[in-house]
């Protein structure tokens, strides 16, 4: 399955530089209507429940939040390539 346009809407605007937490909402509600329970998409839901710009550690920022954006839209658009990524969970 490919990532669907509102996926790709939202994402694209984290990976184009907007940073706000108003951004990774409205991406993290396109991820529970729309891919609630896809694996794939696990990392990507927790990064988006840490993200919190400019707080440090343990929380995630917008630098890790695009590299786990860009994993997740490569996962949908091409999911017979399977990768394991460490998102910083312990």
């Amino acid at each position: 399955m490919n990532p669907t346009s509102r996926f790709e809407a939202a994402a694209q605007r984290v990976l184009q530089g907007d940073e706000s937490r108003q951004a990774a909402s409205l991406l993290e509600g396109v991820v529970l209507d729309d891919y609630l329970g896809d694996e794939r998409l696990e990392e990507l839901v927790y990064m988006l429940s840490m993200y919190a710009p400019g707080a440090g550690a343990p929380y995630c920022g917008p630098k890790e939040l695009r590299e786990v954006v860009e994993r997740a839209l490569s996962a949908l658009r091409h999911p017979s390539e399977e990768r394991e990524h460490g998102c910083g969970r312990q």
